[in-house]
């Protein structure tokens, strides 16, 4: 499939990778730098060529978040043009980006790029036709206008006929709309912001419709993402930062909610799947600890289930001994296709379970010996990893 070439805009929202300048020494340096006039010509290169130049050109290094390549149609294998002259890198970036819905901050002695928030919230690969759209949404200015005309304006600039808005929330429309009308003239993306403003809502683009809607169920659609997970002997509280991380979502818990669970369980939690929704990995780990998570405005909040209160309380039985280690794995195929590995202690069984298994076990090893003609058998012991 070949890549479609994207104008000068496209450029900094596509950087893949970080170069370090001589020229840029450290935030002042920076700032410096972006201050500088800057020439620049490339034409139909790969993204990674120009800019090699740009950073060439200007001195600054660019550091791009793992989340831009999620969000880019062709990720880093597009083409683009690029035309610039006589013009400082400050006042190029903002025009460059906006158009590709991308944003820029100045981060100690680097320029990171960042996605804008309504591309994250697509919660997906947008597509080439979208990037567009939503990038005109957020870079071309809207005149003063009544409801019709807004959405009539919004058609007009993202060369989209059939663009609507539509409303997955209670709550007064109208009121909204009047209220956003009267920040105009701005963007559409300012327009759309001021419209979710202090209602709990949220917008992001699909196909050609905006859609409006609650902030909680938003943040439960990011939780539908599909990932792969590895946590081995791994702390806790880390496995629900990185699974927040790749949601993009916030993390809140509850004051003193881990130190509920057991030590070995804040310390040394295991977990892996393949192809899961984090929703999914959220589900096996309240099962296994007693923790409950609830999508909220704000993201993922972290809170002790009733049954996790009871046992703290003494209500509900405790084991006291340590666990044993895991000595069976299971992969399991899930209603939508996905598959789970789940890995088995004995003492997640019923009894009649456990000795069946390792009546099984006790049978495979008596083969194994008389096949390597082993006489002595091994001493009982609980089953290993």
């Amino acid at each position: 499939m070949n890549a479609k070439r994207l104008s000068v805009a496209a450029a900094a929202a596509l950087l893949c990778f970080a170069l370090a300048p001589a020229g840029a020494q450290g935030p002042a340096g920076v700032q410096l730098a972006l201050d500088r006039p800057v020439e620049l010509e490339v034409a139909d290169a790969p993204i990674g060529e120009v800019f090699r130049k740009l950073t060439a050109a200007t001195g600054v290094r660019f550091v791009i978040a793992p989340s831009v390549y999620e969000c880019l149609p062709y990720g880093d294998q597009t083409r683009l043009a690029v035309k610039l002259k006589n013009v400082t890198l400050r006042k190029a970036l903002s025009p460059m980006l906006s158009q590709q819905a991308m944003e820029w901050s100045v981060e100690d002695d680097a320029v990171r790029i960042v996605p804008a928030p309504a591309l994250l919230r697509m919660n997906r690969r947008a597509t080439y036709d979208e990037l567009r759209t939503l990038g005109k949404i957020y870079s071309v200015p809207l005149e003063p206008a009544d409801k019709a005309s807004v959405i009539d304006q919004l058609r007009k600039v993202t060369a989209t006929s059939g663009l609507k808005l539509a409303f997955h929330v209670k709550g007064d429309q109208d009121v909204a709309v009047e209220r956003a009308n009267r920040i105009l003239p701005a963007t559409g993306a300012a327009w759309l912001d001021m419209l979710c403003h202090g209602r709990g809502w949220t917008w992001y683009l699909w196909n050609e419709g905006i859609v409006v809607m609650d902030k909680a169920d938003q943040v439960a659609r990011q939780l539908q993402r599909h990932v792969s997970l590895r946590y081995e002997n791994a702390a806790l509280a880390d496995v629900l930062l990185d699974l927040a991380r790749r949601a993009h979502v916030a993390l809140t818990l509850e004051p003193g909610v881990l130190n509920l669970l057991p030590p070995q369980v804040q310390q040394n939690f295991n977990l892996m799947m393949t192809d899961a929704t984090i929703a999914q990995a959220l589900e096996v780990i309240s099962g296994a600890t007693g923790l409950k998570f609830t999508p909220t405005a704000e993201g993922i909040h972290v809170a002790p289930s009733e049954r996790l209160k009871e046992q703290v309380a003494g209500i509900a039985p405790v084991a006291a001994r340590p666990r044993t280690p895991f000595f069976l794995k299971r992969t399991i195929t899930l209603a939508d296709g996905s598959t789970m590995e789940l890995l088995i202690r004995p003492d997640d069984l019923p009894p009649e379970l456990q000795r069946a298994i390792e009546a099984d076990r006790a049978k495979l090893i008596g083969m194994l010996m008389e096949k390597y003609h082993v006489t002595t058998r091994p001493a009982a012991t609980q089953p290993a990893n």
